[in-house]
Formats: C-alpha cells, sequence, structure tokens
C-alpha cells in the first residue's frame, strides 16, 4: 500500500507541474510583445513655410516611416524610394524644392523606406531648398 501512495503522490505532482507550466507558457504566449503593439507618432508637413498638415497618429513598432506615410498619406514616391509628392504637394526640381524629413529636430540620414519611429517622435516633412 505504501509503494502505491508514493506512485500516486508522485503522478499527482508531475501532473501539476505539467498543469502550471503549460498554464504559465499560455500566459507568456499572450503577452503582447513590442513589435505588437502601438506607439504614438506626431507627422507635420511644411511647404512654403507653411504648416499644411500635423496629425498625431498611432502606429505599430515596426512600422517603417515610408509604410507610416502611405496608410495615412497620398504619397508620389519614385521607383528609387524618394517622395516626390505629399498630399498633392509635389517638389519642383528646377526650383531645387525637394521633400526631406526630420525626426525630433534632427536630421535623419536613413531614407524613410528602412527608419522606423519611436514612441513619441515628431517627423517633420518639409519641402526644402537646396
Amino acid at each position: 500500500m505504501n509503494r502505491k501512495l508514493h506512485y500516486l503522490f508522485g503522478t499527482a505532482i508531475v501532473v501539476v507541474l505539467l498543469v502550471v507550466g503549460l498554464w504559465t507558457q499560455d500566459l507568456a504566449s499572450n503577452t503582447p510583445t513590442t513589435a505588437d503593439q502601438d506607439q504614438e507618432v506626431q507627422v507635420v508637413i511644411i511647404a512654403q513655410g507653411e504648416e499644411v498638415n500635423t496629425d498625431t497618429l498611432m502606429v505599430a513598432a515596426d512600422t517603417t516611416l515610408m509604410e507610416l506615410m502611405q496608410q495615412h498619406y497620398d504619397l508620389i514616391v519614385t521607383a528609387d524610394g524618394f517622395v516626390e509628392s505629399i498630399e498633392g504637394i509635389e517638389q519642383e526640381p528646377e526650383k531645387n524644392l525637394y521633400w526631406v524629413y526630420e525626426v525630433n529636430e534632427e536630421q535623419v540620414t536613413e531614407g524613410a523606406e528602412t527608419f522606423i519611429p519611436e514612441e513619441n517622435d515628431t517627423i517633420i516633412w518639409e519641402l526644402t531648398a537646396f
């Protein structure tokens, strides 16, 4: 009888540990990762010295700036990934006016196709003379 009791007790402990382990694993898999969470960014569009548009947007943490812009604005983009027009306002190469962006008041050397905004970034697109 003593052996049977030890066997049943051991089996019960294994089952309880297995259930707790599976329950913990399920909780961990349902926890959103930072890639699943939305973040807030602000987008400002300036043309000819005037603010044309300012929006506060919620975007997925892994969204590139180009994806964000294409989701929320009317864009024309070259095959090389350069923005030619935002909301119908076109750059003017004959006047050396081109769309450029900065993030948190700093020039960014990375293209919009690879740049991933972070929480609370302020992105300013400006039609700028070069």
